[in-house]
């Protein structure tokens, strides 16, 4: 399937909720320190502005892409079904059979590790 995994996705999602999250955060103890300083309010609210419009993109397109991989069959977040085969989100081979238990955390990092690690030297180098 063209773009990017659910796993991806995820990861992406776990990443604007943490940068959102900070910013809220320095906005919020620069409004309790009483700083003087507006243009730097200004400027915390626009980034918070900026760091929410991807955060709420992502929160409406990983289960839009987590159904399409369920109804390919297989999934590829690491706690996805268990009724469904598991593949790794880099080069799509299966990695858990259907049914099967979830990987170990340091079993599925290892594997995704090593994928990404092939899928970095399959991909053409551009010129």
């Amino acid at each position: 399937m063209a773009g990017p995994t659910a796993y991806a996705l995820m990861r992406m999602r776990f990443r604007c909720t943490t940068v959102t999250l900070a910013v809220l955060a320095l906005g919020y103890a620069l409004n309790v320190s009483g700083v003087p300083v507006l243009w730097l309010m200004y400027t915390v609210l626009a980034m918070a502005g900026i760091s929410i419009l991807p955060l709420l993109v992502l929160i409406l397109w990983v289960p839009i892409r987590t159904q399409t991989e369920e109804e390919g069959g297989y999934t590829t977040l690491q706690y996805g079904k268990t009724k469904l085969e598991q593949r790794d989100p880099y080069l799509g081979r299966v990695i858990r059979a259907p049914g099967e238990d979830y990987l170990e955390r340091a079993q599925f990092q290892a594997i995704l590790q090593a994928a990404k690690d092939e899928a970095g030297r399959l991909k053409p180098h551009r010129r």
